[in-house]
């Protein structure tokens, strides 16, 4: 496993890392069977016409995306940097007709470059991308997650240039594979999805922090700790950087909902 901590956070792990923790989970675990699931997956996704599966669990709050774990295999990472770096899932029309829907959402360039606001900047950078990595038709799904901030979405590309292939055979297909990987690539996400979540705070970060939970402000805070305001916008600060957000309402939140632990 791999992490970029810029914003978002990009946890990349590989198939093996998954399947490694099931057997740490359960030293019985038929490692070898899974191990040809998913390559049979793969198998029989390419022979439905797909170049590329992106495996993506975004831990997010609103729709501000804090974490993506992204699975190597399948996809293609340079594209996947990219589209996660820029932020470009915050204007793409797949990703909003998933949203309105709640259903697999097939799409091809032509379709979406004719949509209204294809003119915008980050939308035809999208396109270009898309384009630039030979990527000119495909499908885009959600799936279940455990919990409320973590959403799993699965994009499948192709070189085609419409989608009047994907038809019931290879949405079958699609579903098929992506419930497999996903069951067995869930458990090491949730697993890691926790982990990243226990903030080791010192005792006056977390006296701050926890004044700010409750609603009071700088100014306040500095007063009843009988410190300066410098120090604690310092702080907050700090914290923000901690919880990876970008303002003290999402600390606020996130703090409240997650907890910390104090050295």
């Amino acid at each position: 496993m791999t992490i970029d901590d810029e914003y978002p956070a990009l946890v990349w792990f590989s198939q093996a890392d998954a399947l490694a923790y099931l057997r740490e989970i359960d030293p019985g675990i038929d490692l070898p069977a899974h191990e040809a699931q998913l390559r049979e997956c793969r198998e029989r996704l390419r022979q439905a016409g797909f170049s590329t599966l992106s495996y993506m669990a975004l831990e997010t709050v609103g729709r501000r995306v804090l974490r993506a774990y992204t699975m190597r295999e399948l996809g293609d990472m340079s594209f996947t940097t990219a589209y996660l770096k820029n932020r470009l899932y915050e204007t793409d029309p797949r990703l909003n007709s998933l949203r309105e829907s709640g259903l697999p959402v097939t799409w091809h360039l032509d379709q979406l470059e004719a949509r209204p606001n294809s003119g915008e900047p980050r939308v035809r950078s999208l396109f270009s991308t898309l384009r630039a990595h030979g990527m000119h038709s495909g499908l885009i799904l959600g799936l279940p997650a455990p919990r409320a901030d973590l959403r799993v979405a699965l994009s499948l590309t192709s070189e085609a240039i419409d989608t009047r292939w994907i038809d019931d055979r290879a949405m079958g297909c699609v579903l098929a594979a992506s419930l497999t990987v996903s069951r067995l690539m869930q458990p090491y996400i949730d697993d890691r999805a926790r982990r990243a979540r226990i903030v080791t705070l010192t005792r006056e970060q977390a006296d701050v922090l926890e004044r700010l939970v409750k609603g009071s402000s700088d100014h306040e805070i500095a007063m009843q700790m009988s410190s300066s305001v410098h120090r604690i916008t310092h702080h907050v600060k700090t914290l923000q950087k901690a919880f990876n957000v970008e303002n003290r309402a999402q600390l606020a939140y996130l703090a409240a909902r997650w907890g910390w632990r104090q050295s």
